[in-house]
């Protein structure tokens, strides 16, 4: 593996683990946030889903910007606003801030941060790499994320403990899980600092239409497989906190631990998958650990007992979340330069159509049947989703590489 990276790629890295650390607090908190501020299951999935469809619209917006300012300048912005949009989740229904106002706006200004990110940041990391490292660097940003998600969850699920000790009150009451929210906008305010000294590297042209594309094929073959993902995700994956704590009654600490470990899989998944790549390709590799984590998936849904969902969650996260730095990379290459801003692009926004509708589905759905009958449901439906994605990545792009190689290779 080549871990030779520019120092411009050493900040966003930085940057990187700071908001992991952040988005492990929230992912954990958000759900029993939003219960201690008095919104049930429907509103908890319309909160989930909420970012996903700020993503959707501000998505196309993004590659504009990205092209016109560059991508350095992009994440600079999108740190900032999703730093804001956590405040306001953080201070809603106090600070004069009203509940719904509060949730509602911060969602929608974290939401917009995390467009510009997510749109900028791999065709960022892109220009930045070459052949030799792009499949490593990929790699080791998920890793870096995972690995921050480990320790958030493992010092986030204590917060809540502590200011309730020092405080004299519930764990679970609404001022702690607000303690934990602020934690993480500090944490998104010290990721702040390495992004501004990101520069543009001049590679990327500015020239043409905005939203022009080169190759809308490979575009939408790329992007297929991962509207599915999204589709069967947003229905059970924000909600296993709830599952996990409302099936098996663990506390937030021990909640914590069990997400910190299975991010920790997943982040040294991550950085063994470029020595996979290597034996395999990339696309086998992409194929291999994808469909080797429906079986988990499969018993993270219907396993009786806590010590089967625990190695389910491991080794579904492991797996399932490893294969996404070689798929970007892949993407990257795959792809036309001035063509990997739209794909960001377009992919956000087909996975978090498909995150927003199941998230609110789910959150009917829940909101509807009993706790275990509505779960059976959504694992169940996102298991079918998982299993097509794993189909249509071999369809669409495996086999058809396999038999564009002899034809290029004459």
């Amino acid at each position: 593996m080549n871990w030779r990276f520019s120092r411009q790629v050493w900040l966003y890295l930085a940057s990187v683990f700071s908001f992991g650390l952040a988005q492990a607090f929230l992912v954990l908190f958000l759900n029993f946030y939003l219960r201690a501020l008095g919104l049930g299951a429907e509103w908890q999935g319309f909160m989930n889903a909420l970012p996903a469809l700020t993503l959707v619209c501000l998505s196309l917006p993004a590659v504009a910007l990205a092209r016109r300012i560059s991508n350095a300048h992009t994440i600079k912005i999108g740190v900032a606003l999703s730093l804001l949009g956590t405040l306001a989740l953080a201070l809603a229904g106090g600070a004069g801030l009203p509940v719904v106002a509060g949730v509602v706006v911060g969602a929608l200004v974290q939401g917009s941060g995390a467009a510009l990110l997510i749109v900028a940041g791999s065709p960022f990391m892109a220009n930045n790499s070459t052949d030799e490292n792009r499949v490593t660097l990929f790699s080791v940003q998920s890793a870096l994320m995972t690995g921050a998600g480990f320790l958030g969850n493992l010092l986030g699920g204590r917060i809540p403990e502590l200011y309730a000790a020092a405080t004299a009150t519930e764990p679970a009451g609404l001022g702690a899980l607000r303690a934990a929210l602020l934690v993480a906008t500090a944490l998104q305010l010290l990721g702040l600092a390495p992004v501004l000294a990101l520069k543009p590297t001049g590679k990327s042209s500015q020239t043409g239409r905005s939203f022009a594309v080169q190759d809308w094929g490979t575009m939408g073959r790329l992007v297929f497989p991962n509207l599915l993902v999204g589709l069967g995700a947003g229905a059970t994956i924000p909600f296993l906190n709830i599952y996990i704590e409302g099936r098996f009654q663990v506390s937030y600490a021990s909640l914590g631990l069990l997400f910190a470990w299975a991010s920790l899989a997943t982040a040294a998944t991550a950085l063994l998958q470029p020595l996979l790549v290597r034996r395999l390709g990339q696309l086998p590799a992409v194929l291999l650990v994808q469909a080797s984590s429906l079986p988990f998936l499969a018993l993270l849904g219907f396993a009786p007992q806590l010590w089967l969902v625990t190695i389910a969650l491991f080794t579904r996260g492991a797996l399932m979340n490893a294969a996404g730095p070689v798929y970007g990379a892949y993407a990257m290459s795959a792809l036309p330069e001035n063509d990997r801003p739209m794909y960001s692009a377009v992919n956000v926004i087909a996975w978090d159509l498909g995150w927003a509708a199941s998230s609110i589905l789910s959150g009917v759905v829940r909101g509807q049947l009993p706790f275990s009958t509505a779960f059976n449901v959504l694992f169940g439906w996102t298991l079918a989703m998982y299993a097509a994605s794993v189909a249509a990545i071999y369809l669409g792009l495996y086999r058809r590489a396999r038999r564009a190689a002899p034809a290029s290779a004459t």
